[in-house]
């Protein structure tokens, strides 16, 4: 089977300094100017582009498994939760498919990552995302960040993550609000959908949503992404401890699919807080 652009460019990207190489071709032009994406599921929307966030975002060719895998489950009127939003690229995606009369939950920890996430949001002008400026963790309050020195992406992690499959041990520390499933559930209506990557962060925000496994405020579905083998087998364990059936695809790398088993019987409920 041909290789898509994306899957040869993962390949290419294991040598040897490939990935500076290419960050450097990449980031001679472009910087500012707002592309209309033409291909993929985020195609019509549009992309104000930040060279110092992944190239493919622009083209509509980021993660395209990921992306396609939204595009089945969401539906106008769904809601819609994206932790770890980085720069809104699949925040984008789920706010077009679940329509006006759908909500969208962006939470990105990083202060300089939001303001771009609320800029592409107001690009296309899309009014149905609540944007929170926090980290999902297992405690409400404040952590520290550190957006990693040696990062092409501006990607991030909580300084807490004790974790070989995450670099947090060198780079710019900041302070910034942290947030819980639980208390996120207590605010927003519970998500037919719930992506989550949040670098390391999974298995604490899991073991911290005690209300979102509650009776019908459980989520449909969870888009999970892990980060190292004891975080794929904790997350995994918890969530067919709690009734979800997964689904394993080679396709999506380190992320698999969680859904309810009642999910085909039992509809979110009604009575869901409605949000401020």
């Amino acid at each position: 089977m041909a290789l898509d652009v994306h899957s040869l460019t993962r390949i290419v990207l294991k040598v040897p300094g490939a990935r500076t190489a290419l960050k450097w071709v990449t980031s001679r032009w472009g910087e500012g100017r707002v592309y209309a994406i033409r291909s993929g599921p985020m195609k019509g929307l549009r992309w104000r582009r930040e060279n110092r966030f992944p190239y493919w975002y622009h083209t509509g060719r980021y993660e395209p498994e990921i992306s396609a895998l939204i595009a089945v489950k969401l539906r106008p009127g769904d809601v819609y939760w994206d932790l770890g939003a980085h720069a809104g690229y699949h925040t984008l995606q789920g706010a077009r498919a679940v329509g006006p009369s759908g909500r969208v939950l962006a939470v990105e920890p990083d202060p300089s990552v939001c303001r771009s996430l609320r800029e592409q949001l107001a690009t296309n002008g899309l009014t149905n995302v609540t944007v929170v400026e926090a980290a999902v963790s297992d405690e409400a309050g404040s952590t520290r960040l550190v957006v990693r020195a040696a990062d092409d992406t501006r990607g991030s992690a909580l300084d807490s993550v004790h974790n070989p499959a995450i670099r947090n041990s060198r780079g710019l520390k900041l302070e910034v609000s942290s947030t819980t499933l639980d208390a996120l559930a207590a605010r927003f209506p519970s998500p037919h959908l719930l992506k989550m990557d949040i670098e390391g962060s999974e298995a604490a925000a899991l073991r911290a949503g005690g209300q979102l496994w509650e009776g019908s405020r459980r989520p449909w579905r969870i888009l999970l992404s892990y980060h190292g083998d004891e975080s794929r087998a904790f997350c995994q364990r918890f969530l067919l401890a709690r009734g979800y059936a997964l689904e394993v695809n080679e396709g999506l790398g380190s992320t698999f699919l969680a859904t309810d088993r009642a999910s085909r019987l039992t509809p979110p409920g009604k009575d869901q807080a409605d949000g401020p």
